[in-house]
């Protein structure tokens, strides 16, 4: 139960590496039964860690600046590598204390997540600031408006790879975009599905925005990147043995 036990971050409980994993709905129930708290406090963590940005981004689309939205954005890379990392602990069954681990990979993460979380931010202020200036054009053409929705697309896609490896590894930038696109390319159908996740609660949000806007604070971050990641970990970890290596590093 959320926030229902004596200690408010409570330790994942471990399940044995031999017992066969659920699919489906029947996995997302039994990971928001076991690691619901832990991902609730990061996508809220996360929500709250962009808010500066979208306040600047607000005010950039007022004054029609797009610069504004860089002051801030370096608080969104480490708050979106810590909610990626906790998803990711909780896909693979890894028990612990959140809170410890979330401080430790806020802390290791964050010289080399503020400037794509900057970059990530005036992105996606680029896209929404042509959105909202659609209602306000004479003629706006199909084609247009289809490219912006691709353009969402990518961003979504592009970045829950890179903010699970940003979670995962130390690497480049240019490396871990590298990546990025090997495995959308790789991993097609499982990046589709990822993308339907992820763009059908953005629009959910937008048709339901303000007036419940209660559900996108109690949703955030964490159901739609929680969603996108168990679409695509599954033939990630066969592919590449994540977890195998990951144990290896842990036990050296």
């Amino acid at each position: 139960m959320l926030f229902g036990r004596s200690e408010f971050i409570p330790e994942g409980a471990g399940i044995s590496p031999d017992t066969p994993r659920k699919k489906g709905l029947a996995r997302l129930v039994e990971i928001m039964s076991r690691d619901l708290d832990g991902i609730f406090l990061s996508g809220s963590l996360a929500l709250l860690a962009c808010v500066p940005a979208a306040a600047l981004v607000g005010i950039a689309l007022w004054m029609g600046s797009l610069l504004a939205a860089c002051c801030t954005g370096w608080l969104v890379g480490p708050a979106l590598t810590g909610l990626y990392d906790t998803i990711l602990r909780a896909l693979r069954d890894e028990p612990g204390f959140w809170w410890h681990t979330y401080k430790r990979v806020w802390k290791q993460s964050f010289k080399s997540s503020f400037l794509p979380g900057m970059i990530f931010t005036v992105l996606w202020a680029l896209v929404g600031y042509t959105a909202f200036a659609l209602p306000l054009m004479a003629d706006v053409s199909t084609s247009f408006v289809w490219i912006l929705l691709l353009d969402a697309v990518l961003l979504l896609t592009l970045g829950s790879y890179f903010w699970m490896q940003s979670a995962l590894f130390e690497s480049c930038v240019s490396r871990k975009l590298s990546n990025c696109v090997r495995m959308l390319l790789g991993f097609l159908p499982q990046t589709v599905l990822s993308a339907v996740f992820q763009l059908g609660y953005w629009l959910l949000m937008a048709a339901v925005i303000p007036r419940c806007a209660f559900v996108f604070l109690l949703t955030g971050l964490w159901v739609p990147n929680l969603l996108a990641m168990m679409a695509v970990y599954a033939p990630i970890e066969k592919s590449l043995h994540l977890e195998a290596k990951i144990h290896d590093v842990q036990n050296r």
